[in-house]
């Protein structure tokens, strides 16, 4: 996952027993008309075994906010929209360590946060649309009713003309 030139990301390791711990901080910045944040926190504990694969345990938690400005409004309260939320994931994995942890820790988390976003996409943005659509109207009032007036003269036509069962 590429986060551009414009991102912030900081990393901190720490001794545990059997292994280690790191803390890997990933903020992503929008500005502009369309502001967002993208706030990643991964945790990954990583447990050395003799002549076994190493255990890595990968805890992420993505906090994400956008905001929408009306294009004349520069003032915070006049957004047309201002949504934001988190969603935390867990993983457990046992992987050779041949080719050094830091490969190993930079795969789950690059898979990690590809799939967070990926059902950020799909569940919620789905989901906050789909409400959107069924609250909004895209049809007038008076467009209705007249569909409704011809629909039921179609549908009084039609029973009317239909032949009675002997």
């Amino acid at each position: 996952m590429y986060y551009g030139e414009d991102a912030l990301s900081s990393v901190y390791v720490w001794d545990i027993d059997n292994g280690f711990a790191a803390a890997i901080l990933i903020k992503k910045t929008m500005l502009g008309e369309n502001n967002g944040c993208w706030d990643a926190i991964n945790i990954m504990e990583v447990t050395e075994r003799l002549g076994r694969p190493s255990h890595y345990k990968l805890t992420t938690t993505v906090m994400t906010r956008m905001q929408h400005k009306k294009e004349e409004s520069q003032v915070l309260s006049e957004y047309e929209m201002n949504i934001g939320g988190s969603i935390m994931r867990q993983k457990e994995e046992d992987l050779h360590s041949d080719n050094g942890h830091v490969v190993n820790i930079g795969q789950l988390v690059e898979g990690m946060e590809n799939n967070i976003r990926q059902q950020i996409e799909s569940v919620y943005f789905g989901k906050t649309r789909d409400i959107v659509n069924g609250v909004r109207s895209l049809t007038q009032l008076s467009q209705k009713k007249q569909f409704s007036r011809v629909m039921n003269a179609e549908l009084s036509g039609a029973i009317s003309k239909r032949k009675p069962q002997e």
